[in-house]
């Protein structure tokens, strides 16, 4: 599965590891732990490849590929139902 950012989201890195989502016309923002921001990181450097971004932090945090993707899918469906994120046509 491949999924994007929805159109006119931005991000906000901070120096504690935290990142900071926003959308143009949305008063709220998303406020991501570091283990998140690490995911949306993984998730852009992979071109929205959600088994790619998977297999990169498994191999990086030396754990289980099967325990990374559950937090992963689950991370990205709160996402795509926020509408924070969509999937790429």
């Amino acid at each position: 599965m491949r999924i994007l950012p929805s159109d006119g989201v931005t991000t906000t890195a901070l120096a504690d590891g935290r990142l900071t989502l926003r959308a143009e016309g949305r008063p709220a923002a998303v406020h991501c732990t570091p283990l998140a921001a690490t995911m949306w990181m993984a998730l852009r450097h992979s071109d929205g490849f959600v088994d790619l971004a998977v297999e990169s932090l498994a191999r990086g945090w030396g754990t289980e590929r099967a325990k990374v993707g559950a937090v992963m899918d689950a991370w990205c469906a709160r996402l795509l139902a926020g509408g924070w994120l969509r999937p790429a046509l």
